[in-house]
């Protein structure tokens, strides 16, 4: 019986009985609750859903406003070009920063930020003092604060779901974009028949229960971090190679 032990078969029998779960371990495998049962998970997607569907139907919003104020199709593209640009230009830089910064301060001042602006432009309408600067600031503005917001959302998620469901999770944020993508041009449409302003408050609105909602979730963003931060460009453009 000995020898038999000793033989290489005998050896891997033994390593790969030990690979076998038993029922108590089993029994003690951690099992999370649903997504749809966590909080601050859910305060977080509901609120991005509402507001990636109002950031679709402004971004149809902001050229029909132009070409029906400037009648230039030229100028139309500029300002739908602005609110794209800094995702491009300050995605990276954002990523840094939103390490160093508390992620939910960041999140609720971007989206008061995006209410706030957005909400101009139905006042500067119902003024009859709209101008075209004004509008172009304005996608500036959402842009940027889109591009940290988004950016610190990101680095938040694992700390409002277990690693285990952080895949999960992560899909269903995709789902948001799906259906914003769907639901955006068309509502954008819809409510810019109904009057020039409606898609901007609309969106004013979405952003303002995003802001209440993340004031709302309970859960730490982020944890202290053990080392100080290196050069912000060195992190960059670590971020760079990686990309």
């Amino acid at each position: 019986m000995n020898q038999i032990h000793d033989q290489p078969g005998g050896e891997e029998s033994s390593r790969s009985s030990e690979l076998i779960l038993t029922p108590a371990e089993v029994a003690v495998t951690p099992r999370y609750p649903s997504l749809w049962r966590n909080r601050d998970f859910m305060l977080l997607w509901s609120s991005q859903l509402l507001s990636s569907v109002g950031s679709q139907v402004s971004l149809l919003a902001f050229p029909l406003l132009v070409l029906g104020i400037t009648h230039s199709a030229t100028q139309a593209g500029l300002v739908g070009a602005l609110d794209s640009l800094p995702f491009a230009i300050l995605c990276l830089p954002a990523g840094a920063l939103i390490d160093r910064w508390d992620r939910k301060r960041v999140m609720l001042i971007c989206d008061t930020g995006r209410a706030l602006a957005l909400g101009s432009i139905p006042v500067a309408l119902w003024l009859g003092h709209l101008s075209l600067l004004q509008i172009c600031l304005v996608a500036l503005v959402e842009g940027t604060l889109m591009t940290f917001f988004s950016v610190a959302e990101i680095a938040c998620l694992p700390h409002l779901v277990p690693k285990e469901q952080i895949p999960a999770a992560s899909a269903q944020n995709q789902a948001i974009n799906s259906t914003s993508w769907t639901l955006g041009p068309f509502l954008g449409g819809l409510l810019y028949g109904i009057g020039p302003a409606v898609p901007f408050l609309t969106d004013a609105i979405s952003y303002v229960w995003s802001v209440l909602s993340v004031f709302l979730m309970r859960a730490r963003f982020q944890e202290e971090r053990a080392e100080e931060p290196r050069k912000i460009w060195y992190e960059i453009g670590e971020g760079l190679l990686w990309l």
